[in-house]
């Protein structure tokens, strides 16, 4: 079955609430992603900071007809990404981490959780389990190299759901995404049994400089120019 992608409501924004001390008379945050808004909505010290990410939210039709939801992480979705590691098996979390991890640390969550919708993107794919609670099956990342048009990526699918067309509508979603930002270049680390990720990459056409350095893949790939 084809693969379609339906779009959802209208631009997605993130919201943040921030408590700030009414006598303060600046407030400092650390630098916004582009298109950050930060306004105040009361007299009693909250402000919300909306960051406009370049990527709606939208449904995805996988090849067997089940539905995903894409859509840019947040920081709350830590206890969703632990879970999804949870569901890895030893075989990919090695692929996606290059080490054996059991549980992925708290700080690691964070740091993958927390990102600034600019320098640092993902997208995540969640479906609902049978009691309605959301659970992440998928994402796609990339990490803006300081300075430059190159940023590294990486991309991890739950065994679950995988060959089913969801990692490489991921990388299409998180291309379009990094182009939004000025990022031209791709560039990733590839474990050379990770066959999966070689075989994905060739069918997207993606695989134009691959070197083999240390025993690892070392692939870069220029982004296709907007539509």
């Amino acid at each position: 079955m084809r693969r379609r992608s339906r779009r959802q409501g209208t631009r997605h924004g993130v919201v943040t609430h921030l408590r700030c001390a009414p006598s303060r008379a600046t407030l400092s945050l650390a630098p916004a992603a582009d298109g950050a808004n930060l306004r105040r909505i009361s007299d009693s010290g909250h402000y919300v900071v909306v960051v406009s990410t370049g990527f709606e939210p939208r449904t995805l039709e996988l090849r067997e007809g089940t539905k995903v939801h894409l859509r840019p992480i947040v920081p709350a979705d830590e206890p969703l990404l632990h879970e999804a590691v949870a569901a890895m098996s030893e075989r990919t979390v090695y692929f996606r981490f290059f080490s054996p991890i059991k549980r992925m640390s708290d700080a690691l969550a964070h740091r993958l959780a927390v990102v600034d919708y600019n320098d640092r993107f993902a997208i995540v794919a969640t479906t609902h389990r049978p009691n309605g609670k959301e659970r992440i099956v998928g994402v796609a990342r990339y990490d803006r190299a300081r300075g430059t048009d190159v940023a590294e990526v990486a991309v991890a699918v739950i065994d679950e759901f995988q060959r089913r067309g969801l990692g490489s509508a991921l990388l299409a979603e998180l291309a379009r995404v990094a182009r939004v930002h000025a990022i031209k270049t791709f560039s990733l680390i590839v474990l050379p049994e990770n066959r999966e990720m070689l075989d994905l990459l060739r069918r997207m056409g993606w695989i134009h400089q691959a070197k083999l350095v240390g025993g690892v893949y070392e692939i870069s790939f220029e982004l296709p120019e907007p539509a």
